[in-house]
Parts: C-alpha cells; sequence; structure tokens
C-alpha cells in the first residue's frame, strides 16, 4: 500500500481481516508506505475554519490506525516500478518488491496554477492548522466582502465549496455582523452545483441568504494590491477575504509515468480499479481519474472493492467485486441542516432536500470515522449503502 490516508487504512484493514491465516502462516506480508506520523480527519477541517474546533482533536497516530499484520514503512515514494514490481522511497533509495501494489497517495492544492493566490488565499485544505487561519480571520471580521468557491479544477470533496458558503452565512448571522459583509460564491461550473438535482435544491438557498453567485467565472490570477480576482472570461470579482477552493494534483512520483494521464492521475478501469495493461496494480480514490467524485467516501469503497478482489485472487475463495461508481458526499447547508449528494456511473444524483435528520447522520459518520479505518463498521455501511457500492462476478477458474 501507498499511502496511509482514508483509503490506504481501508485497504489494508480489510487485506490483514480477510489474509490473517496467511499473514500468521507468513504466506503474505503486507506493508503501508506512509511518511506522515499521524493522520488528520480531512472532512474535519470546515469545523476547524469555520466553526473553531482546535486541530488537534482532528489527530491520530499512523501507528494506531493500522490493524494487526500491516507494517509501516514511514518513507515517502520516490517512485513506483510497475514492470519490474519495485518502489523505491525518498529515504536512502531503498528498494521494495511487490506481488500487488495499491496506491492511494490522495491529492494536495496546487497554488502554482494561478498567480497571486497563494499570497492572498485562506484555504481548509492544506491540513488542519491551516484551516484554523480561517477562524482567527473571521473572529476579526466586522465589514466587507468575503468571496469563497472554486479556484480551479480538479479539487476534492465536492460539496466542500458550498458548505464554505453556508458555514460563513451562518458564522456571520450567529455574531450578527452579516447585515455588514456581502459572500460572494465564484465558480468555473454553469451553475452553482454542477450536478443539477443538488443545483435546485441549494440555489434557493443561496437566494434566501443572500449570497451572490457568480457561475462562469474560471480564475485566472489574484492581484494582492487591488484585492481582485480575475477570470479567463473578463470578469473581475473585488474580495477583502478570500477562501476559495485551489485545484488540486496527484503526488509528483506519479507525473509522467506511462500509467498516468498527462496531469498524474492514474488510469484505472472504473470497475476493479486496475491499473491499465496492469492487473497486480490499483489506484484508489483521489488518485486515480475515474469519473467519480475525489471524496473519502469513495477511496473507502472502492478500497473494499480491491481489498476483496486481491484477497480472492491470493485465497481463491470469494467472488469477483466491480465498484457501481457509489458516491454519498455530506453538504451541510448551515444551521445543522444538510444533503447528501448521491449516485452511482448508472444512477443520476438525487434530489435530497437537507434536514436535521441528515446534518445528524453526517455527525454518526464523522464519529464512527476513525473506526471505520479498520473496518469495524462494514456492517453498518452495507445496511447504509445496501451493498450499493459493488456488483458481484463470478471468480475466474
Amino acid at each position: 500500500m501507498i499511502g496511509g490516508g482514508a483509503g490506504g487504512l481501508i485497504t489494508s484493514s480489510k487485506l490483514s481481516a480477510e489474509l490473517s491465516e496467511e499473514i500468521k502462516q507468513e504466506k503474505v506480508s503486507i506493508t503501508l508506505f506512509e511518511r506522515a506520523e499521524t493522520q488528520e480527519f480531512q472532512p474535519g477541517y470546515l469545523e476547524v475554519a469555520f466553526r473553531g474546533t482546535e486541530p488537534q482533536k482532528l489527530r491520530r497516530p499512523t501507528e494506531k490506525l493500522v490493524s494487526p499484520g500491516v507494517k509501516v514503512v514511514h518513507a515517502k515514494c520516490a517512485s513506483l516500478d510497475l514492470d519490474n514490481h519495485q518502489i523505491v522511497t525518498e529515504k536512502n533509495q531503498e528498494k521494495y518488491d511487490f506481488d500487488y501494489v495499491v496506491v492511494s497517495t490522495g491529492c494536495s492544492p496546487d497554488y502554482s496554477q494561478t498567480p497571486g493566490l497563494r499570497e492572498e488565499n485562506m484555504d481548509f485544505y492544506t491540513d488542519a492548522d491551516v484551516s484554523s487561519r480561517i477562524y482567527k480571520t473571521l473572529q476579526g471580521i466586522k465589514s466587507g466582502r468575503v468571496v469563497v468557491g472554486i479556484a480551479g479544477l480538479p479539487y476534492k470533496c465536492p460539496p466542500s465549496p458550498n458548505e464554505a458558503a453556508f458555514m460563513v452565512d451562518e458564522y456571520l448571522r450567529r455574531h450578527g455582523i452579516r447585515k455588514n459583509v456581502d459572500i460572494t460564491f465564484v465558480t468555473p461550473y454553469t451553475r452553482i452545483y454542477t450536478a443539477e438535482p443538488i443545483n435546485q435544491v441549494i440555489a434557493p438557498l443561496y437566494s434566501e441568504r443572500d449570497i451572490e453567485s457568480r457561475t462562469v467565472f474560471n480564475t485566472d490570477s489574484v492581484d494582492p494590491v487591488k484585492k481582485e480576482i480575475s477570470s479567463l472570461e473578463g470578469d473581475t470579482v473585488k474580495y477583502d477575504y478570500l477562501f476559495l477552493t485551489p485545484p488540486h494534483k496527484p503526488a509528483s512520483f506519479l507525473k509522467g509515468t506511462n500509467y498516468s494521464d498527462e496531469d498524474g492521475w492514474v488510469k484505472v478501469d472504473k470497475l476493479d480499479m486496475h491499473i491499465t495493461d496492469h492487473d497486480f496494480a490499483f489506484a484508489i480514490g483521489d488518485t486515480n481519474n475515474i469519473p467519480t467524485s475525489k471524496a473519502g467516501v469513495e477511496a473507502h469503497l472502492e478500497g473494499i472493492v480491491v481489498a476483496n478482489n486481491i484477497a480472492m485472487n491470493i485465497t481463491g475463495r470469494g467472488t469477483k467485486h466491480l465498484f457501481t461508481g457509489r458516491t454519498q458526499c455530506s453538504m451541510e447547508t448551515g444551521f445543522h441542516d444538510a444533503t447528501f449528494v448521491v449516485g452511482t456511473y448508472d444512477r443520476p444524483v438525487e434530489k435530497i432536500k437537507p434536514s436535521k435528520i441528515n446534518y445528524a447522520e453526517k455527525k454518526v459518520m464523522e464519529h464512527i470515522y476513525w473506526g471505520s479505518l479498520h473496518g469495524h463498521y462494514e456492517w453498518l455501511f452495507k445496511y447504509h449503502f445496501k451493498q450499493d457500492y459493488f456488483s458481484e462476478s463470478p471468480a475466474k477458474d
């Protein structure tokens, strides 16, 4: 496993459970490559940014999140040679051979694409400490214009820019200063949310809460002197406070390989996540190029599918699973209401109205997050998703 985030942890946990006997007999070993000593609950960055949650509450030691039978190598991957079945780490250029490999390295903000953005922007994607800068800024706002939205594509967690708009509005209203502050949401899409059923739900809320929206606004640059954002279309937006979602990039070692596209996203089969022309190698979550959201729930569900199939290949037991493209991203709309973005490859996104029950469900999932990485709540996922995230096909002889 390369990458110890949500995808890497759930995949390695599932493998350790499915192959426990083989591990005991030393027929199988599982190694997780992860440089970070701690992991963070990334969906919680919004809570840090807009509700003041302390960053340390989002952190857990990586070693305590790994299941029995999984060895952790705290090193960054320098290269992945699929032809020779070899991983090379940056640390002392150590080499590791493998029979199967799963790439789950996620993605990260890429400020290099947008001149001026790094100097002016505060994001809730980098880490918990960076996210906390937003809350400190909010506490000092008395008047002006806050601009939130999407500064470039692709980015992870599609609903989060909209959540930011609603949460800024909530904060300002709760502190009695909303009438003194304008909020503008910018997006490169033709509507406020790209999936029309969800757009129909939240667009009226933007009007009700007096949040201005600027669609078809592809951010080109940010002028720190003029406090102005310019778009490729020739439009401009003034700002006093900038909380934009930056475009994201994959891990640097993936770009330029024969198994990634021109931007570095790993090319995979969208059903079983195997890397093109390599049936022993897989890429899950934000790392790959499948046509779904870059979100933690995808990494989790894809990881279960991949772990099942690797275990099946090793043991000869079970049936092959195929990912359905299932997504289920929560979207807060402020004041303890939320909706969900739910769909599959074959089923369009549903129109789900915000409710407090949806918000409560979101909070339950947050509560069980760390345990779910160990596979403790797979029964709940199966009940909740009704096994809609995978289909089965007979095992090959």
